[in-house]
Parts: C-alpha cells; structure tokens; sequence
C-alpha cells in the first residue's frame, strides 16, 4: 500500500510541476508584461501571465487612461496594435464620425473597461495562460561557475486558496512596477535618487526648477526620496452616469482648511481644469469622462508628497499601508473642495459637478485599482540609461545615436517632485523637474540585470533617478515589453542566455512586427519602407540629413493638452529623388563591402531615397 501511496504521489506531484512548467513565466500583467506576453506566444512558447491584482493591465486598466507622450509618431508595434483596436471597437459601436472616435484620439484616450476588455481578448487569442491573485514570495536561483545566476523556479502565494504555488520557465520577465521578482531572485537594485556628480545629470538629487531652468538652493545631493504618488481618478459631469464623491468615514477636516487660505489668496480660481491653473488636472477621455490626475507643482496638490518613500521596498502590509493612505488623502480633498463652507460657493459648484464614473471600476465602488506607481525600485545591470542617453547629437537636431536601440520615446525628463515646500520656495516642490528632448533611443542592455542569464526586466530598468523620469510611461514600457518578450523567444529557440543573443537579430524581429528602434516622423510602419528606413536610421543615415546652421524650429503644435505635431526635422522625405551628395554621404556610412554593394546599385537608375534604401536593404539583409 506504501509504494502505491509513494507512486501516485510522485504522479500527482510532477503533474502539478508540468501544469506549471512553460517556456517563459512574466510576473506582472501591467500593458509591458500583457504585449511581452502575447509578442512571445506568437513565436509559439508557452507562456504564463501571473499577477498580484484581480484585474490585468496595471494603470491602464486602473485609471491612467490618458497616455502620456508627446506625438503618435513614436507610438508602435503591438501598443498601436491595441490603440487601433480601441478605434475599431468604438467604431463598431458608435460610428466613424461619432463623438467617440473624436474622444479617444485615435486610440490612446479609452474607458478603463474597454482597455480591459481588449487586453482579454488580445492574450485569449495568442493563448497565454493568465494567472491572477498570486503574489511573489520567493525564487529559486542556480549560480554556475562563472558566477551566473539562472532561475530554476519562482514560488508565490495563491491569496484565494492561501497555497503556495510554483512556477518554472526557461526565462523569466519581471513587468512589475516595483521589481518584486527581480529583487526576491537577489537582482541588485537602486531607490531614490543619485547625485548630480554619480552621472554628471543636471537634474539629479535634491533640486528645485521653474519652466525647466534649474534654480538656486539645490544641492544636487542624493537621497532616499520617492517621485510622488497618485490616483488617476476616472470622474464625469454626467449626471447620469456620475457619482457622488461622499464623506470618508475617517475624514478629518483640519486637514484640508490651508486650502481656503489658497483660494483667499486669488491664486487658485477652480478646481478642476484642463490646464496648471486648477487643483486637478481634467485630461478628457472617452464618453464624457476624464482622467484626473495631479498637476506638477501646483499650490494644492493631489499627490501625497513624502508619504510614499516606504512603498518600494515595504512588505505587502506597508505597501497596502501606503496606497490606502494616498486613497483617503484624495477622497478627503475632493469632499472638502466640494462641501466645505470656507471656500467661494461657486468654487464648491462648480467642484460638485463631478464624480466618479459609475460604469467604471464596477468591482472597487468605482474607485481605480491601481495606485500610480510613477517609480519604485530600478533593478540594475551593467548598461544604465541616463541623462545623457537623451541628449542630442554632436552637429545633429537628433539625440544620441544608440545602436542597440530596441525602442524609443518621445516624452519629457519628467518627476512630480519628492517632497513639499520648505522653507527655500515656499511654492516650489522639492525634486519636480519638466524638460523635453529630442525623441530618444533605449537600448537593449537596460532590461538585463547584472549577473542573470534568463531573467529581462521591462519596467524597473537598469536607469539613474532621471533616466527613468524620461521612460516611466505606458507607451514606454509597452516598447520594451515587446522587445522583452521577442529576447525571451530568441533565447529560448536557441538556448542561450538573454545577454547572448544577437541585438542584430532582435532589431530585425522587432522591425518585422512594426515595432521602431529610431524617430523618423514620416514612414509609418505600415509603409513599404518602414523595415528599410529604421534599419539605415539606426546606422545615422538621417543624423546628418538636416545640417544644424539650416534648422529654425517653431513651437510644436499641441492637439489635446500634451500630443502634439511630430517633432521638425526628424522626416527623411522618401519620395523624394535622391541626389548625388546624399547618396555618397550615405554610402561613406557603410562598411568597406556594403559601399561596393552601394555604389553599383546607384548608379542602375535614378531612385528615391525610399526606394534605394529599400534596394539596399535588401540586398544587404
């Protein structure tokens, strides 16, 4: 009886390790972890979703649905693949011409439950195994003799049945916003901020700015402090589909009254507005909803400065602590800016037409699921993206050439602050900073932590402070969630460590799911250049297109509140006739053997620049 009880014990057991053993495991279900996921189940692996939250799609799906980057020129791969999915489910639903597909803009502007609704679909059908309620709590590593470290198996808890529950994979992908997976395997990690001497960073450590310039009284020291937290609240004037902001049960009024000296004082008019002009910022979504969010260095703040700086590195019962705090803190300023008799009665009027979205977070009393974690940890590796990488190019309107570059931003150097006012400016926010570069490259070695062979990170990266001000966005991680889950493929079809494979390789694989490495504004990627373009890009055939002494760039127009045109000289016109001098600047950027290739090729008959780079490309490739 023993050894039938010992044999089917074995059985059930190695049942239960293959029903969780998959060829990649992605901890983290945020937009990088879902398109990481789906990018590597078309390659044909099986791979598993798992999630701490009842609900997929991190911010996305919990309130932050007015994405943040400047144009839509930078947007691509498996990320415009959703957005024109959002465009296609409003119009089946609405119309072409309705107030909706206005509304969303093109895409990027949808109701949390339809985002939701998409990503269900999108890793249905790529087949992925999606896993919520499990939280990490343990990893397993094996070092080699070089000191390497692999993980064999990540443990976690199941908080509905309370079991643990292991997971194997060839690769891992840590997607979380916090790095949890990353730091419970012993990756080396950073929180806070550097100093402005670590990495010669303008805007590291303690420093205060106005419209960009950097002020006195900063120190440039650095320190343990966090980028502020909020909620992106999802609201509505509809008095139908609004609800009531009503009366915390611990709401403590004491708290709130300074705010009635602000708009005594005239330099607060309203509260809610579209501009930096309120307490909170409307960012107009579709159906007549809007993503509140909290305005950078306004008087009265949204955000919880200071209140945050346990958070990355809390236990589950700190950070619960945390994000419960930074709930009631905007609950008990709403009812006040609504209700409170010591403010301007049509001030609380106009603040009491709106409130939350009943259609919205049905489950979570239409409150958002998901705290914005703007930063947490940043799990380092050898490579380490910082200010500089978003610098522009000696003699070049473009920023820095990155020949690893396996996707691309177009956003500002952007932090909410880390603390209050003190006693230097008493309106000034510790640690906010706003700079807009030239769109800029993010290489391939961020998302490799030091010393593991199959573990990518897509969200913590390897950065400084300011580095991750410039990535910290859904787009962002999106790009680098597809390029993780393309690597992860690469590594498993070939057996080889994530650091091992050839970026080479990965670039093409990325170009030929529509996904950009570099900024050129006016070759889509459904152009019959677009492979052709990014490649050549990438080798700075377009650095040099546009000589400094000729630029005179005009404000960039603004669309809706930060999307705006595309950024000046950053198009390379391939319908245009090639002519000698760009030919020969061209070919001088090519190896020895690729000119000879070139040269003959130029002179067959006269091109455009599109369709002799395309020749090229293909002769080359």
């Amino acid at each position: 009886m023993l050894v039938w009880i010992l044999l089917f014990w074995g059985q059930w057991t190695n049942a239960q390790r293959t029903s969780n053993s998959y060829d990649l495991v992605i901890y983290g279900a945020t937009p990088s972890g879902i398109f990481a996921a789906i990018n590597a189940a078309r390659q044909g692996h099986s791979v598993a979703l798992v999630e701490e939250y009842p609900q997929i799609g991190g911010l996305m799906t919990g309130g932050l649905s007015f994405t943040d980057f400047i144009s839509t020129e930078a947007l691509s791969g498996t990320f415009n693949e959703y957005r024109f999915r959002v465009v296609d489910y409003y119009t089946k639903k609405y119309g072409a011409n309705s107030q909706q597909i206005k509304d969303c803009y093109q895409g990027v502007n949808a109701e949390p439950h339809v985002t939701l609704l998409l990503f269900e679909q999108m890793l249905a059908e790529a087949k992925v195994k999606v896993v919520t309620r499990h939280r990490i709590v343990s990893a397993l590593t094996q070092k080699s003799k070089t000191g390497e470290l692999r993980i064999k198996s990540a443990v976690f808890d199941d908080l509905v049945s309370k079991n643990k529950v292991n997971f194997t994979a060839k690769v891992f992908i840590d997607a979380t916003y916090e790095g949890d997976l990353a730091v419970a395997a012993g990756a080396e990690f950073r929180t806070g901020r550097e100093s402005r001497a670590e990495f010669c960073e303008r805007f590291a450590g303690h420093i205060f700015t106005d419209k960009g310039q950097i002020m006195p009284g900063g120190t440039g020291e650095e320190n343990h402090k966090i980028q502020a937290y909020n909620f992106r609240l999802i609201m509505t004037d509809s008095v139908e589909n609004g609800r009531k902001v009503e009366k915390p049960s611990n709401y403590d009024r004491s708290k709130y009254l300074p705010i009635a000296d602000v708009f005594k004082s005239g330099k607060v008019k309203e509260v809610f507005t579209q501009d930096a002009t309120g307490i909170l910022r409307v960012q107009p979504i579709t159906n007549r909803k809007a993503d509140i969010n909290d305005i950078k260095n306004a008087l009265v703040r949204m955000s919880s400065l200071g209140k945050n700086y346990d958070y990355p590195n809390g236990n589950h019962e700190v950070r619960k602590r945390v994000i419960e705090e930074h709930k009631q803190h905007i609950l008990g300023m709403i009812y006040f800016l609504q209700n409170d008799e010591s403010l301007p009665i049509d001030v609380r009027k106009k603040a009491a037409l709106w409130g939350f979205a009943k259609d919205e977070f049905q489950e979570n009393d239409n409150f958002p699921t998901r705290l914005y974690i703007r930063e947490a940890r940043r799990i380092m590796g050898d490579v380490v993206f910082i200010e500089k990488d978003t610098y522009q190019a000696p003699n070049s309107i473009r920023s820095v050439l990155n020949s690893n570059s396996i996707a691309l931003c177009d956003y500002a150097l952007n932090c909410h602050g880390v603390a209050a006012p003190g006693p230097i400016y008493p309106e000034k926010t510790e640690g906010d900073f706003n700079f807009i570069p030239q769109p800029f490259q993010i290489p391939y070695g961020v998302m490799l932590p030091k010393k593991f062979k199959n573990l990518l990170v897509s969200v913590a990266i390897s950065s400084s402070h300011v580095g991750f001000c410039g990535i910290r966005l859904e787009p962002t991680w999106s790009a680098l969630g597809q390029a993780a889950g393309l690597a992860a493929s690469l590594s498993i079809q070939k057996n080889i460590s994530v650091n091992n494979i050839n970026v080479r390789e990965l670039q093409s694989i990325l170009l030929k799911n529509k996904a950009k490495i570099i900024y050129v504004s006016d070759v889509s990627a459904d152009s019959p250049y677009f492979e052709a373009v990014q490649y050549f890009g990438n080798k700075s055939f377009f650095h040099d297109l546009y000589p400094l002494e000729s630029v005179s760039i005009k404000p960039r127009k603004i669309h809706k509140l930060q999307y705006m045109d595309a950024m000046e000289y950053h198009d390379m016109k391939p319908k245009e006739i090639l002519d000698a001098d760009l030919a020969q600047k061209w070919i001088s950027k090519l190896y020895p053997n690729e000119q000879t290739i070139a040269k003959k090729l130029v002179t067959q008959k006269q091109w455009t620049r599109g369709e002799f780079l395309n020749a090229l490309y293909t002769q080359l490739k």
